[in-house]
């Protein structure tokens, strides 16, 4: 685990919650880009990232900047909002999850290039409900 993954869990008082509502501990969460994303060499700073599940939220939040960059832009903005009071906040959580389901509605019969769903059964089970 990155060091600034730790300093974050402890910054944001993050116990069993990511920014995007899914369930994570300290062996599953992983820094995401916020800002300045990692193909641009962003830096790994608190003020540039977001704690995400890495088996859950976070691979599930690049398939939707690649299927629906608008979603995927509103869902930054929010983790963005989070970011910037330095804590998760329940009402931020629920509309992510409301952006979540719009994608899931969309997107639910989308394949990926093997043929397989690209809404994985572990995508939508978050703790938000």
């Amino acid at each position: 685990m990155l060091k600034i993954t730790k300093i974050m869990i402890e910054t944001f008082h993050i116990t069993d919650m990511d920014f995007m509502g899914y369930s994570v501990n300290i062996q599953n969460a992983s820094y995401h880009h916020l800002i300045i994303p990692r193909r641009l060499n962003g830096p790994k700073t608190i003020d540039n990232g977001a704690i995400l599940n890495a088996n859950t939220s976070h691979p599930y939040l690049h398939i939707i900047e690649e299927k629906d960059y608008e979603i995927f832009l509103l869902i930054q903005k929010r983790m963005i909002h989070e970011n910037l009071n330095r804590r998760l906040d329940l009402q931020t959580i629920r509309r992510i999850h409301s952006l979540l389901l719009y994608f899931e509605k969309e997107h639910c019969g989308d394949v990926n290039s093997y043929g397989e769903p690209i809404i994985k059964e572990k995508y939508v089970k978050r703790l938000s409900r």
